[in-house]
Protein backbone atom coordinates (compact mmCIF):
# COMPACT_ATOMS: atom_id res chain seq x y z
CA UNK A 1 0.00 0.00 0.00
CA UNK A 2 1.13 3.44 -0.68
CA UNK A 3 2.17 5.77 2.12
CA UNK A 4 -0.15 8.61 2.51
CA UNK A 5 2.00 11.69 1.63
CA UNK A 6 2.54 9.99 -1.51
CA UNK A 7 -1.05 8.85 -2.04
CA UNK A 8 -1.97 12.48 -1.29
CA UNK A 9 0.30 14.24 -3.42
CA UNK A 10 -0.39 11.99 -6.45
CA UNK A 11 -4.41 13.11 -5.74
CA UNK A 12 -3.14 16.24 -5.64
CA UNK A 13 -1.56 16.24 -8.85
CA UNK A 14 -4.34 14.69 -10.45
CA UNK A 15 -6.65 17.57 -9.58
CA UNK A 16 -4.69 19.83 -10.79
CA UNK A 17 -3.97 18.73 -14.03
CA UNK A 18 -7.80 17.92 -14.70
CA UNK A 19 -8.54 21.52 -14.07
CA UNK A 20 -6.74 22.49 -16.90
CA UNK A 21 -9.07 20.32 -18.80
CA UNK A 22 -6.43 19.23 -21.57
CA UNK A 23 -8.09 17.42 -24.56
CA UNK A 24 -6.33 14.20 -25.89
CA UNK A 25 -4.15 16.09 -28.33
CA UNK A 26 -3.35 18.37 -25.65
CA UNK A 27 -2.65 15.80 -22.75
CA UNK A 28 -0.29 13.64 -25.95
CA UNK A 29 2.02 16.73 -26.26
CA UNK A 30 2.20 16.95 -22.30
CA UNK A 31 3.29 13.44 -21.97
CA UNK A 32 5.92 13.41 -24.89
CA UNK A 33 7.60 16.40 -23.21
CA UNK A 34 7.58 14.69 -19.75
CA UNK A 35 9.23 11.58 -21.52
CA UNK A 36 11.59 13.02 -23.93
CA UNK A 37 13.91 14.34 -20.80
CA UNK A 38 17.39 14.72 -21.83
CA UNK A 39 18.30 14.29 -18.10
CA UNK A 40 17.13 10.58 -18.28
CA UNK A 41 20.19 7.86 -17.64
CA UNK A 42 22.01 6.40 -20.44
CA UNK A 43 21.09 9.03 -22.89
CA UNK A 44 24.11 9.37 -25.48
CA UNK A 45 23.10 12.25 -27.52
CA UNK A 46 21.99 14.75 -24.96
CA UNK A 47 21.84 17.69 -27.53
CA UNK A 48 19.41 15.74 -30.03
CA UNK A 49 16.97 14.99 -26.87
CA UNK A 50 17.16 18.50 -25.31
CA UNK A 51 16.29 20.26 -29.43
CA UNK A 52 13.58 17.16 -28.98
CA UNK A 53 11.88 18.88 -26.25
CA UNK A 54 11.99 21.89 -26.70
CA UNK A 55 9.91 21.04 -30.40
CA UNK A 56 8.03 19.67 -28.03
CA UNK A 57 7.35 22.46 -25.53
CA UNK A 58 6.52 24.81 -29.07
CA UNK A 59 3.64 22.17 -30.26
CA UNK A 60 2.34 22.43 -26.95
CA UNK A 61 2.71 25.79 -26.55
CA UNK A 62 0.95 26.43 -29.91
CA UNK A 63 -1.58 23.99 -29.48
CA UNK A 64 -2.75 25.41 -25.67
CA UNK A 65 -2.45 29.12 -26.43
CA UNK A 66 -4.96 28.69 -29.45
CA UNK A 67 -7.08 26.36 -27.73
CA UNK A 68 -11.28 27.78 -26.95
CA UNK A 69 -10.47 27.19 -23.53
CA UNK A 70 -7.34 29.52 -23.74
CA UNK A 71 -8.15 33.25 -22.72
CA UNK A 72 -7.93 35.43 -25.99
CA UNK A 73 -4.75 37.93 -25.69
CA UNK A 74 -4.06 40.96 -26.83
CA UNK A 75 -0.20 39.97 -27.73
CA UNK A 76 0.49 37.01 -29.38
CA UNK A 77 3.63 36.76 -28.33
CA UNK A 78 2.55 36.13 -24.28
CA UNK A 79 1.89 32.44 -22.71
CA UNK A 80 -1.70 31.63 -21.73
CA UNK A 81 -1.92 31.15 -18.05
CA UNK A 82 -3.10 27.89 -18.91
CA UNK A 83 -0.23 26.71 -20.57
CA UNK A 84 2.13 28.75 -18.04
CA UNK A 85 0.19 26.16 -15.21
CA UNK A 86 0.87 23.09 -17.60
CA UNK A 87 4.68 24.19 -17.50
CA UNK A 88 4.39 24.17 -14.14
CA UNK A 89 3.61 20.97 -13.74
CA UNK A 90 6.57 19.83 -14.53
CA UNK A 91 8.67 19.87 -11.54
CA UNK A 92 5.83 18.86 -9.51
CA UNK A 93 6.13 15.65 -11.62
CA UNK A 94 9.27 15.31 -10.99
CA UNK A 95 9.14 15.84 -7.23
CA UNK A 96 6.30 12.96 -7.43
CA UNK A 97 8.96 10.66 -9.27
CA UNK A 98 11.50 11.41 -6.61
CA UNK A 99 8.66 10.35 -3.56
CA UNK A 100 8.03 7.06 -5.47
CA UNK A 101 11.50 6.73 -5.67
CA UNK A 102 12.09 7.10 -2.28
CA UNK A 103 9.25 4.93 -1.41
CA UNK A 104 10.09 1.86 -3.55
CA UNK A 105 13.62 1.87 -2.07
CA UNK A 106 12.50 1.96 1.24
CA UNK A 107 10.50 -1.04 0.35
CA UNK A 108 13.41 -3.02 -1.31
CA UNK A 109 15.58 -2.01 2.13
CA UNK A 110 13.10 -3.61 4.17
CA UNK A 111 12.23 -6.84 2.30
Amino acid sequence: MLPSDLLGAMFDFSHKLAALELDSEELGLFTAVVLVSADRSGIEDVASVEQLQENLIRALRSLVNKSPVAPESEHLDVDSPRFTKLLLKLPDLRTLNNMHSEKLLSFRIDV
